[in-house]
């Protein structure tokens, strides 16, 4: 997998969780998530790939977290995750 794409992935799985409104109902998870996807960014940028990708990992994990914590928590925002695309 290329850092690119477990940096989208990661972005998708964020999009996905605050349409779930993790942002309420796991702040903790969504925000980790948020500053390991901008640090992943930030070290493609400088071209430190392998650091990249650990970092989107991790923001990925997080995000995952997120939307499955906050669908647990708000199972109405469930049924609303259909609406978004998965990337």
């Amino acid at each position: 997998m290329t850092t690119t794409s477990v940096i989208d992935d990661a972005d998708g799985a964020l999009v996905r969780a605050r349409a779930a409104n993790a942002e309420k109902y796991a702040p903790y998870e969504t925000t980790l998530a948020d500053l390991y996807l901008a640090k992943a960014r930030e070290e493609q940028g400088h071209a430190r790939y392998a650091d990249a990708q650990a970092l989107a990992a991790d923001a990925l994990r997080f995000a995952q977290a997120a939307g499955r914590k906050a669908s647990e928590r708000h199972p109405a925002t469930a049924a609303d995750d259909a609406a978004v695309p998965k990337r």
